[in-house]
Order: C-alpha cells, then structure tokens, then sequence
C-alpha cells in the first residue's frame, strides 16, 4: 500500500510541476516581412532549458503549417532562452492585409493553445478574437506602420504600441533618432544622439523586462555607456524624450 501511495503521489506532482516548467518558455514573433513570407520568433522565457517549437503551428487563417515543415534561414526550433530562429513559410502572406498566430497545438479557437498574434491592416481578422481573450491583443486594434514589422517590446508587452517598422541599414540615418555601436560589445556601448534632441533618458532592459540600466543622456556628444557588468545576453535599449521613445536591440558579449 505504501509503495503504491508513493507512485500516485509522483504522477500527481509531475502532473501538476508539467504546466509550470512549460509556461517559462515565453515565445514570440519579432519580426514578420510579409513580401518574403519571412518570420523571426525569439524566446523570452525564463528556464534554462530550450524550447523545441517544431511541433507549433503558424496560422494564417483559414490555413495552418507547422514550424518543422518550414525553411529555416538562421538558427534552430530548439529554441534557447534569449534565441531566435528566422524561417521562410510557404503560406503565402498579404503585404496589405493580414494576421499572423502562433500555436502550441492545433487548436486555433483556443487561447491556452496560442502563443502570440499580430495583425496589420484591417482589424478583425478572424483569430484576433482569440487573442483578445487570451489578453495580448486589443479588440478593433491593428497595425498600421509599413511592412516589413519588428516587435519591439520585452517579451511581456503587447499590442500594436510595441510594433513598428524593421529599419534597414540603408533607413537608419533617417528614420532613426539614435545610434548605437559596437553592437555586440563586451564594455563600452556609444550612443549618439541626432542634432537637436534633449533631454533624453536611456533604459536598458534585460530580456526579462527588468530594468537594469537608467541614465540621462548629454545631447552634445557621445554618451559612452558602460555594460561590462551586465551579463551576456540579449538587452533592449530605449531612449526617451517625452512622450516619445524608440528601442534598438543590443548584444552583450
């Protein structure tokens, strides 16, 4: 009796210890072109261990693949905290209207099952409701700045605030209001501000969303910033000036 007390008591602990270690893999898109039918997904979770997602499935409703028939560009779908895997879909994507979900099993009415979800153009596509009940999408909301899109968020932020465009290196002198180099680094991280813009505070944050950095900037020269005490690793830095902000992705080695 009590050998099998024992057992019942083991399958009830793995039972109920299975969900927690899943849900600290935290998988995202990063970036979707929808001209190429290229997608980028990251991990933000919090284990140690990797997350394999060749068993998730892309909707692009009414049509759904899984990631391990897809082309991978760059990296793996065993997928490590702090990694993104780049792959090509073969379901065609809309450059004007679209919705992209991501799954963990193929049940797409589920929002236990979904991952994340982004849509651009129209709203009310027809999984945003499962991700307005899931909580990380708004009802009647979509993006609406030009393709190709980054997420630029921390993982935990959702919604259309934390999209924008993918800038290129040929856009960055225009479209972008800071520079940010070398990137990867190991000590010495240089922001340079454009002309004009003051007042400026920079945050930088772990891919956890801690803050781990906060400074004003001096907008009359490069800001050398110091991160050979941060850890290696992926961070998001932001710089604000009132209501406005921009996030770059920075590497540490």
């Amino acid at each position: 009796m009590k050998k099998d007390y024992t057992l019942k008591s083991l399958i009830i602990l793995m039972l109920l210890v299975f969900p927690f270690l899943k849900s600290n893999a935290q998988i995202r898109i990063v970036e979707v072109d929808p001209s190429t039918n290229r997608i980028t997904i990251r991990n933000f979770g919090s284990s140690s261990n990797p997350e394999n997602i060749s068993n998730y499935w892309l909707c692009k409703y009414p049509t759904y693949e899984q990631f391990g028939g897809m082309t991978i560009i760059s990296g793996s779908f065993n997928l490590a905290v702090g990694s993104e895997v780049t792959f090509t879909s073969s379901i065609p994507f809309d450059v004007v209207d679209g919705e992209l979900g991501i799954y963990n099993t193929s049940s797409f009415g589920s929002s236990t099952a979904m991952e994340d979800y982004m849509q651009w153009g129209t709203a009310g596509h027809e999984r945003e409701a499962v991700a307005v009940a899931k909580g990380i999408w708004t009802a009647g909301t979509t993006i609406t700045a030009a393709p190709p899109f980054e997420y630029t968020g921390n993982g935990s932020q959702n919604g259309i605030a934390f999209w924008d465009t993918l800038l290129g290196i040929e856009d960055f002198e225009n479209r972008s209001s800071f520079g940010m180099y070398p990137n990867p680094s190991n000590d010495i991280l240089n922001i340079k501000l454009k002309n004009g813009i003051r007042n400026v505070t920079l945050e930088v944050y772990n891919v956890l969303g801690k803050l781990v950095l906060n400074q004003t900037l001096k907008p009359e020269k490069i800001s050398k910033i110091q991160v050979s005490s941060l850890d290696a690793g992926l961070y998001l830095v932001k710089i604000a000036n009132g209501n406005n902000s921009e996030t770059k992705r920075f590497v540490k080695q």
